[in-house]
């Protein structure tokens, strides 16, 4: 597993969405197990958890926005919904303004505001806090919802540098 989740990075979200398998102490697994051995363990059908894993890394390449083309959406004035998946503060020192920090406390609020947004564009550090919120918006409803790629490191050093690094 750990050469798999090496390969696809979102391997446990994924596989803990389909089949509750290694998102827990419960249903976790070993480094060293084969994706076949998991299956196994657990009364899943190999290929059925390997599609899963294909069609996850399909899911999560649409869930990608690049900062070229969310800079384009941000010039053209569209109506996008910026989460920011980061701690406060990592937040404190370095965001995009109009971001909004996405927390526990305001998800359901977040979820509301998504519907009326053309656009949802999360945010993280370098993008992979982020592809995990978008793939979770997207489990729940929240269809247009991409992950920043890169995350504001990326977009300080492309498009406004004026935003702090850390």
């Amino acid at each position: 597993m750990e050469h798999v989740e090496k390969l696809f990075p979102y391997t446990r979200s994924t596989l803990h969405s389909q089949f509750h398998i290694g998102g827990c102490s419960k249903c976790g697994y070993e480094p060293n197990n084969t994706v076949e051995e998991v299956a196994h363990k657990y009364a899943k059908d190999p290929n059925t958890v390997l599609e899963s894993l294909n069609n996850g890394l399909t899911e999560m390449n649409s869930a990608e926005i690049s900062i070229t083309k969310f800079a384009e959406l941000l010039s053209l004035k569209e109506k996008i919904l910026l989460l920011d998946v980061r701690e406060e503060w990592e937040y404190n020192i370095a965001h995009i303004p109009g971001s909004e920090l996405l927390t526990e406390i305001n998800f359901e609020n977040m979820l509301l505001k998504s519907k009326e947004a053309s656009y949802v564009v999360v945010v993280c550090h370098h993008g992979m806090r982020s592809m995990n919120a978008t793939l979770y918006l997207r489990e729940h409803g929240v269809h247009n919802a991409k992950s920043l790629s890169g995350g504001i490191d990326a977009y300080s050093l492309t498009v406004d540098k004026s935003i702090q690094r850390y």
